[in-house]
């Protein structure tokens, strides 16, 4: 029966470097997959920010344009109006000019 237990507990050895062996190999198997993951979850968080970053530019953009549009027509506005004050002027240097030629 020494025997016997001596072989079962050599075989409950080899079984157990076996499977020492076999996670050794898995955990360097998975060691390039876990750098991928790694990278990929690094690329990940940089795109959210791309993506951050673009939502703030585009509405950075949205206010930009509409600041523009508001100062067009503030301008179309003062345009509007610095040509009827020179219409007026011109109006009222014609008609001065024609007093003075006809005086």
């Amino acid at each position: 029966m020494n025997d016997s237990a001596d072989m079962k507990q050599a075989s409950l050895k080899d079984a157990a470097n076996a499977l020492q062996s076999a996670l050794s190999a898995l955990e360097k198997s998975l060691d390039p997959m876990l750098g991928r993951l790694a990278l990929l979850e690094t690329k990940a968080r940089e795109a959210e920010g791309f993506s951050e970053d673009r939502s703030r530019l585009a509405a950075e953009l949205d206010e930009a344009l509409e600041n523009r549009r508001v100062r067009e027509a503030e301008f179309e506005a003062l345009s509007k109006q610095t040509r009827a004050e020179l219409d007026m002027t011109i109006h009222a240097l014609k008609d001065a000019l024609a007093g003075g030629v006809d005086g």
